[in-house]
């Protein structure tokens, strides 16, 4: 189920916090949920990937987004103005990439633990793959993206 005005509320959001003109803190704060529509809590949580874990980020001078991350805010702004249906089976995308650094401070007792997270990793994308182009996500096919981008 699409909930057109908070789908608007959110691309509104995603725009701003792309541009500069809000924080990750503002983003998160006045995100609107809709438990039906899977799209809102998907790009919630794939945009917290995009957060500093140490202070509110806002995409300007030294923290500003990079080519990658407006292209993927501009796409998840597209799909939320779109009247498209989430189609992916994962929703959620709140997670961890590794151990990163602190395999060195482990002594590389944590280096199996970093594998282990990085293979799943590998083994979730491979499978959201196989659903359709995750290269356009949250789009599922990219005819879909390239028609929704042109608007931009």
């Amino acid at each position: 189920m699409i909930d057109r005005q908070k789908r608007d509320l959110a691309a509104k959001l995603v725009r701003q916090f792309r541009d500069g003109a809000i924080t990750s803190d503002d983003l998160e704060n006045d995100w609107p949920t809709q438990p039906e529509d899977k799209a809102l809590e998907a790009i919630a949580s794939a945009t917290w990937g995009l957060y500093d874990d140490y202070r509110p980020r806002r995409m300007t001078g030294r923290d500003a987004a990079s080519p990658e991350e407006r292209d993927a805010l501009t796409r998840f702004a597209a799909f939320l103005d779109s009247s498209l249906s989430y189609e992916w089976s994962k929703s959620s995308f709140y997670g961890i990439g590794g151990c990163g650094v602190l395999v060195i401070p482990s002594l590389g007792l944590l280096w199996p633990v970093d594998r282990w997270i990085k293979r799943r990793n590998a083994r979730l994308e491979s499978r959201l793959r196989q659903e359709g182009d995750f290269d356009v996500w949250p789009f599922i096919r990219r005819g879909d993206c390239d028609r929704h981008l042109a608007d931009e």
